[in-house]
C-alpha cells in the first residue's frame, strides 16, 4: 500500500511563523499582543479550515461581537464558556498580563504591585521574553540600512570614539570604556544590525559621537574638520540618524534597556552643552522612566535578560549617574527631584573596576589604595544622599541655626571621610599615574562648595527689616554666614579656574565650567551689592602666617578657617575674572553668552551701589554694616582695670561711648531748662 505523505499544517499566525516563535493560536496571539502590534496578527486562508471549531467561532456573529469587545481591553474570552454562569479558566496566556500592564500602567516585573498578586495567585511564573533580541523584519531592516548608508564613515566615528574615551569619558563615567570598546568592535564585525539590541547600541555610538563634537576643536585637536567633513555636518548627521534609529528601537521594544538609558542620557548631556537646560531636564526624565521600566530602580536585572556580572555593575553605575544628575539639577533649578528617595542598597555600585591608563604603564596589581576612575562619581552620589536627607530648597524662610547645623554635619560626616586622593588637602601620589585624577578632584571640589553655597545662599533673600528684628546673636551669626557664603563661592571659582587651566584654558562648551562660574559669580555680586560687605575693616594684606591649627581646621571646616581673610576687593576681583571667562566662552557657547550678559548688568549695579555709598561717607571712613557691630573687639571684663573715673574709662576706649552717649553743648536745651525741669513733681516725691 502506497503511503501518503501528509504536508505539515501551519497553525501559527503569519508574524510568529516568520519570526519562528511559539504562537498560542489565539486572535490576537500572545506574541503579537506582547509586541504591541495586535493589528498585525493574521492567519493564512488555508489555516481557517484546519479547525472546525475555529471556523464556527469566526462565523458566529455573537463570537465576533464578544471578540471585538474583549480586544478593546486586551483580554481573550472563550465563547464556549460565555454563559450566564461565570467560570474561571484554569490557565491564561501571558498576553493578558501584558494587556493589564499596558492599560493600568503596572510595572510588569514588580514584586509588590497588583499585577504581582495576580501573577502569584492567578498565573504561574513564566519567564519574560527579551524583546531586545528579537530579529528585525524585512521592512525595518531596510529602514535601518537606509540610515546606515547616510551615517558618517567608520574613520570619522573611530576618531570621535577614541577622542571621547581619551578626553571626555572621565567627566561623567556613564560608560565603562573596556566594555564599550569591545562591543564597538563586535558591532563593526557584523554585516548589518540583526536585532533591536544592535540598533540600540548604534544609537548609543551616534549619541556619543554627537556629544564628543561639543568638545571640538580642543587644545589637542584644533581643526574644525574630520577627514575633510565639517564638525557641524558630522554633528547634524549623528543627531538625525540617531533620532530615526531611536524611534525604530522604541517601536520594536517598548520597555527599553539600560543601553537605551545610556543613549538618552548622552542626549541630555549634549543638550546641556548646547545651552538647552530645560530640554536636558526632559531627557533626564525620559531616561529615569526608561530605567524604571527596565527595572533598574530595583537593582535586579529584568527577568528574561541574561546579564553577566560586569553588565549588572554597569547598570548600577548608570542608575547611580541618573541619581547624581537628578539631585544636582533639581537643587540648582529648584525642581522636585525625580528620585526623591535616593538609591536603595541594591543600586549602589559594588565592583572595583580599575581602568588604569597610567602614564608609566606599570601594573596596579597589589595596589589596594589605587583610586578607581569611578570613585569621584561615587563621592558625588554620597554627597547627594547627604543633602537629600534635608529636603530643603531656595525658600524665603531661612533658619540660620539649622543651616549652621547642616554645615557642621557635612563637615563631620562627609568632608572628614573623603579618600586621601580627594581630600581638601589631597595626597597627590597617584596624580602622575592617573592623568585625569587632578581633573576629577577639581570637579568634586566644585560640587562640594556649590552645595555649601546652596546651604547658605537663601539668606540673601532675607529682607533688611527681618534681619534688624532678629536678636543680636542671630544677627552676628548671619553676618558670619554671609562671609562663609562668600568663601564658598570663592572656592568654587578657584576650582573652576584650576580646572579650566588644566584643560588648556581654551574655548569650551563644557557645562562643568560655565554653569558653576555663573552661579558663584552671581552669589558674590549679590553680596557685594551691599556696599558695606563684608562689614569689617580690611586689615592686612593677607601675608601674615596662619595661626597655629588653622591648616588642620581647613581640612574639616573649610569656610570658617577662611572667613577672616574675606575682603571686598577679593570678591570684586573674582566677579571680574568670572565675567571675563564667560565673555571669552560666549564665542562658542550660548549659555556663556546669556550668563555674561546677565552678570555684566549685576556687576554694573554692584559698582554703582559702591560708588553711591562711598560718596555719602565722610573722608577717611571705611564703611560698616547696615546694623551695629555686636562683636567688636573689646577688652574682657576680667582683664580690664577698673577706671577711677568715667572720663578715664572713655579716654581708654575711644569711640565706644561716642554714638551712644551724646555730647551736650553748654547752651543746650537741657542746661537752659535744668532749673525748670527740677521743679517738676515726680511720682515718688513726698
Amino acid at each position: 500500500m502506497k503511503s501518503i505523505t501528509r504536508k505539515r499544517l501551519v497553525s501559527s499566525c503569519v508574524p510568529c511563523y516568520s519570526k519562528k516563535q511559539k504562537c498560542d493560536r489565539n486572535y490576537p496571539c500572545n506574541r503579537c499582543t506582547k509586541r504591541r502590534r495586535p493589528d498585525e496578527c493574521a492567519y493564512h486562508a488555508s489555516q481557517v479550515n484546519q479547525d472546525t471549531s475555529q471556523t464556527q467561532r469566526r462565523q458566529d456573529p455573537v463570537h465576533n461581537n464578544l471578540a471585538r469587545s474583549e480586544n478593546t481591553v486586551g483580554l481573550t474570552v472563550d465563547p464556549s464558556r460565555a454563559s450566564s454562569e461565570p467560570d474561571v479558566p484554569a490557565s491564561f496566556s501571558p498576553q493578558d498580563l501584558v494587556a493589564l500592564a499596558e492599560r493600568y500602567g503596572y510595572f510588569e516585573d514588580s514584586e509588590s504591585n497588583t499585577l504581582a498578586f495576580i501573577r502569584k495567585f492567578g498565573w504561574g511564573q513564566e519567564e519574560n521574553q527579551d524583546d531586545s533580541g528579537q530579529p528585525l523584519t524585512s521592512d525595518i531592516a531596510d529602514d535601518v540600512k537606509r540610515n546606515l548608508d547616510c551615517m558618517p564613515s567608520r574613520r570619522v566615528l573611530d576618531f570621535l570614539i577614541q577622542f571621547f574615551v581619551a578626553e571626555v569619558s572621565w567627566i561623567d563615567h556613564l560608560i565603562y570604556p573596556p566594555w564599550f570598546l569591545g562591543r564597538y568592535q563586535q558591532w563593526w564585525a557584523k554585516e548589518q544590525p540583526s536585532c533591536v539590541a544592535d540598533v540600540e547600541f548604534l544609537v548609543l555610538v551616534l549619541r556619543i559621537c554627537s556629544y564628543s563634537c561639543q568638545f571640538l576643536p580642543s587644545p589637542y585637536y584644533t581643526l574644525d574638520r574630520i577627514s575633510g567633513i565639517l564638525l557641524t555636518e558630522i554633528h547634524k548627521s549623528c543627531d538625525e540618524i540617531g533620532d530615526d534609529l531611536a524611534a525604530i528601537a522604541t517601536r520594536l521594544d517598548g520597555r527599553g534597556s539600560w543601553v537605551r538609558v545610556q543613549h538618552i542620557a548622552f542626549l541630555g548631556l549634549r543638550l546641556q552643552s548646547e545651552g538647552k537646560m530645560k530640554a536636558s531636564w526632559e531627557a533626564l526624565s525620559s531616561a529615569i522612566r526608561t530605567a524604571q521600566s527596565d527595572g533598574m530602580h530595583r537593582g535586579a536585572a529584568t527577568p528574561g535578560r541574561r546579564l553577566d556580572e560586569l553588565e549588572k555593575e554597569i547598570r548600577r553605575r548608570t542608575y547611580c549617574n541618573l541619581y547624581v544628575w537628578d539631585s544636582r539639577l533639581s537643587r540648582l533649578l529648584d525642581r522636585e527631584p525625580f528620585l526623591p528617595n535616593g538609591l536603595c542598597k541594591d543600586n549602589w555600585p559594588r565592583m572595583r573596576l580599575v581602568c588604569a591608563r597610567a602614564c608609566s604603564g606599570d601594573s596596579l596589581e597589589g595596589e589596594a589604595d589605587a583610586p578607581e576612575d569611578y570613585t569621584e562619581r561615587l563621592l558625588h552620589a554620597r554627597m547627594a544622599a547627604f543633602w537629600g536627607r534635608f529636603h530643603i530648597g531656595n525658600r524665603a524662610e531661612y533658619d540660620m541655626i539649622i543651616a549652621e547645623d547642616r554645615y557642621e554635619q557635612f563637615c563631620s560626616e562627609f568632608l572628614a571621610n573623603l579618600p586621601p586622593s580627594f581630600a581638601l588637602q589631597p595626597n597627590k601620589t597617584w596624580d602622575k599615574r592617573f592623568p585625569k585624577l587632578p581633573l576629577q578632584r577639581q570637579l568634586l571640589y566644585i560640587a562640594i562648595f556649590n552645595s555649601l553655597c546652596w546651604n547658605f545662599r537663601p539668606l540673601l533673600l532675607q529682607g533688611a527689616y527681618r534681619i534688624h528684628s532678629l536678636p543680636a546673636y542671630k544677627r552676628v551669626l548671619i553676618s558670619s554666614q554671609r562671609k562663609a557664603l562668600a568663601v564658598a563661592a570663592l572656592h568654587v571659582l578657584d576650582a573652576v579656574n584650576t580646572l579650566h587651566g588644566l584643560l588648556g584654558g581654551s574655548h569650551t562648551r563644557f557645562v562643568g565650567i560655565i554653569f558653576p562660574t555663573f552661579e558663584a559669580a552671581v552669589v558674590l555680586a549679590c553680596l557685594c551689592i551691599d556696599a558695606y560687605f563684608p562689614g569689617d575693616d580690611e586689615e592686612d594684606d593677607g601675608n601674615a602666617p596662619p595661626p597655629p591649627g588653622e591648616t588642620k581646621a581647613a581640612k574639616t571646616d573649610p569656610l570658617r578657617a577662611s572667613t577672616v581673610d574675606v575682603t571686598r576687593t577679593a570678591c570684586v576681583e573674582a566677579v571680574q575674572d568670572a565675567l571675563r571667562r564667560l565673555r571669552m566662552l560666549a564665542e562658542v557657547s550660548s549659555m556663556a553668552e546669556a550668563g555674561a550678559h546677565t552678570l555684566g548688568r549685576l556687576f554694573g549695579k554692584m559698582k554703582m551701589a559702591t560708588t553711591t555709598m562711598d560718596d555719602d561717607l565722610p573722608v577717611g571712613h571705611k564703611g560698616g554694616v547696615e546694623w551695629p557691630h555686636f562683636h567688636q573687639k573689646l577688652t574682657p571684663i576680667d582683664d580690664a582695670q577698673v577706671p577711677s573715673s568715667w572720663s578715664l574709662f572713655e579716654s581708654s576706649n575711644q569711640g565706644f561711648l561716642s554714638g551712644f552717649v551724646p555730647v551736650l553743648e553748654p547752651n543746650h536745651f537741657y542746661y537752659q531748662n535744668l532749673e525748670t525741669l527740677s521743679d517738676l513733681a515726680t511720682p515718688w516725691s513726698s
